[in-house]
Order: structure tokens, then sequence, then C-alpha cells
């Protein structure tokens, strides 16, 4: 069934490749934003023991402007599209850093999602990848892929979700429907091939 939605949705918006990105490090991860979709080709980190050694810190969602962008998406661009600012490098992923806290809600770090995805599957996801930095250093991608639409603003929709960690010298790769449907699922439902995400996206993993 995935398979079929994969065909599906590829023949009506494409997939995205790799573009002329602009690379902009903060102090623990990396964005490669694309002024032409307003919004993060990809966000690349390392995940390490230390970052996921504390507790549960307080969350604060103090999205704003990422100040090393100039005219970079806004919060406001995301009121009325009843979509989530979905992160890439997570807020759970940055609560033990002070700095991590407050760049984590750069709007460069967000892609739209639908609510019941951003809150399911790629939720999930994301609390396996803290389990697993527990006992190793993780190399971590997420980025989008195709589109469903586009923001008044100009941000794209991504029609697809991706996520490509590197753990014990290997890497493994996820593709995720940006749908309603995509929740409920364990961690490796959505997993494929690293091809196959190369083949999509343009990276040479």
């Amino acid at each position: 069934m995935k398979k079929l939605l994969y065909i599906f949705i590829a023949l009506i918006t494409g997939c995205s490749g790799v573009s002329m990105a602009q690379t902009v490090k903060h102090h623990h991860y990396t964005t490669y934003y694309n002024a032409k979709l307003r919004e993060a080709d990809s966000v690349s980190w390392d995940l390490t023991p230390d970052m996921v050694a504390c507790e549960n810190q307080v969350r604060k969602n103090v999205f704003k402007e990422d100040p090393l962008i100039p005219k970079s998406a806004l919060p406001k661009d995301y009121v009325g599209t009843h979509y989530d600012l979905g992160h890439l490098f997570s807020y759970d992923d940055a609560q033990c850093d002070n700095i991590d806290k407050v760049e984590c809600f750069y709007v460069s770090n967000m892609l739209p999602q639908v609510h019941p995805f951003n809150a399911g599957d790629w939720k999930v996801l994301e609390m396996q990848e803290r389990k697993w930095a527990k006992n190793t250093t993780l190399h971590i991608i997420a980025g989008g892929i195709g589109s469903i639409g586009k923001f008044p603003a100009g941000e794209n929709i991504p029609a697809f979700m991706y996520k490509a960690i590197l753990i014990d010298g290997k890497y493994k790769a996820w593709i995720m429907p940006n749908q309603p449907t995509s929740h409920g699922h364990a961690y490796d439902y959505w997993l494929v091939p690293v091809s196959e995400l190369d083949q999509k996206t343009g990276l040479k993993l």
C-alpha cells in the first residue's frame, strides 16, 4: 500500500532533487536553505549521548525568523494554513543546550507538516533516534521531497518527509508521506533502501 502511495504522489508532484542551497551553520545543526522555496532542503546534525542525557525541559514554543538568513521564512507564514511548523532538528534533541533550545525554533529549521503525521510517525522516529543516541553518536539528515502545494508566502509543502541516520557506520533511511494516515506505525514501517533515498533526493549516502 505505501509503495502505491509513493507512486501516486510522485506522478502528480515529481520529486525534489539537490538544489543550490545556502549552507548556514548553527550551534549544533546545519541548515541547507533554499531561498526559492523559503525553507530548508535539508538539515543535518550530530546527536550525541550528552544531548539526550538531561531531564525533560519545559518547552517554550518561540518560533522566529533565522537571523543568519535575511528575508527567510516567518512564523506568520504558517498562520491559517492548518500545517504544523514541523521541526527537522527537533526540540527534544536540542533541549539539553540553551543555545539549541532557541535555534531549533528558527523557521528555517521547519517544514510544513500535517499534524497527525508530525505528532505521529515522525515523532515515533524522533523518539527512537534518542534511544539510539544514549549509547552512540548519530549523524542525522532530514528534509522534504516533492510538493503538494505552496503557502501564500511561497513555502513548499513537501509530499514526503525523509530522515537518514548514520549509526554504527551505516546509514538507515526512511521516507514518510506527509499525510494524516502517517501515524500509528512502528518506527521501521517506512524504512527504505538508502539507494532509494539517494535516487529521490540526489543525496549520495
